[in-house]
């Protein structure tokens, strides 16, 4: 496990229903990535940054296995760039379900973990099936766990994960105005709650009805934080570093509380 490495999050707008458009676009700000930040190691983009968000019957035009040619070319790229890469997008299984979905990539093009969103929105429900499977990756840089958006606001997701020995927790989000306060502070507090560095990547721009204001963040294991885009509409790359040691310090001086759970109470 390496102690200090550096992520990026790729702030973007995708276009509704043009995956190959979308694709292109994230080869591109991967290549970006890479050439501005040669040490990046790994890269998260929004959730459902390959389809659009979107909530409509074009849903099931769009829907794929988790190995389909999204998949195929973006380990390909992964492979490439050798570059961990996470992003979002409609996943459908063998009894033709959709789901909200995550997935990691390896360097090597394997994928490493695929997540089903367990906490959809009001919306959400009537056209996704929930997933029931928290996921944590065990990688090279460290023990990830994987949320989607609105998992922020429930604490017992983050701190599942971070029981679980996650030290770093990737969140894609399609999080709209006027909520960016509560985007931030769940974030924060999911950072702060359990000790550990939280990225999550918001698109930006609109899809009727809603607009997404960016402000994507990472957070330091103390809730700092410590990289954030802009919110005015403007696609960007952030990139922080991952400080194991530095988190690991925290825990234990003044930030105890994993260290210190009842667990013979609660």
């Amino acid at each position: 496990m390496e102690t200090s490495y550096e992520i990026a999050l790729a702030q973007m707008t995708p276009v509704n229903s043009d995956i190959s458009g979308n694709l292109a676009k994230m080869e591109a700000i991967a290549n970006e990535c890479k050439q501005k930040f040669p040490d990046v190691r790994l890269l998260l983009f929004p959730e459902l940054c390959t389809t659009g968000y979107v909530l409509s019957e074009t849903l099931k035009d769009v829907a794929q296995a988790w190995d389909g040619f999204i998949f195929q070319r973006m380990s390909r790229l992964a492979q490439k760039l050798q570059l961990y890469i996470a992003y979002g997008y409609v996943e459908k299984d063998d009894e033709v379900n959709l789901y909200n979905s995550l997935i990691l990539i390896h360097p090597s093009g394997q994928c490493v973990g695929n997540y089903r969103k367990i906490h959809l929105t009001p919306l959400e429900k009537a056209w996704f099936t929930p997933g029931s499977k928290p996921v944590l990756v065990d990688t090279e840089l460290g023990r990830i766990g994987l949320m989607i958006c609105w998992d922020l606001a429930f604490p017992e997701l983050a701190r599942y994960l971070a029981v679980h020995g996650a030290e770093l927790l990737l969140v894609p989000c399609a999080w709209e105005s006027p909520f960016h306060e509560p985007f931030q502070k769940f974030a924060m507090a999911r950072a702060i709650d359990n000790t550990v560095h939280v990225a999550a990547c918001n698109q930006v721009g609109r899809s009727f009805p809603f607009h997404f204001f960016g402000l994507s963040s990472i957070y330091g294991p103390d809730g700092s934080e410590i990289a954030v885009a802009n919110m005015d509409d403007q696609e960007a790359i952030i990139r922080a570093t991952i400080d194991e040691n530095w988190r690991q310090e925290l825990k234990q001086t003044f930030y105890t509380m994993m260290n210190e759970r009842r667990t013979d109470v609660y």
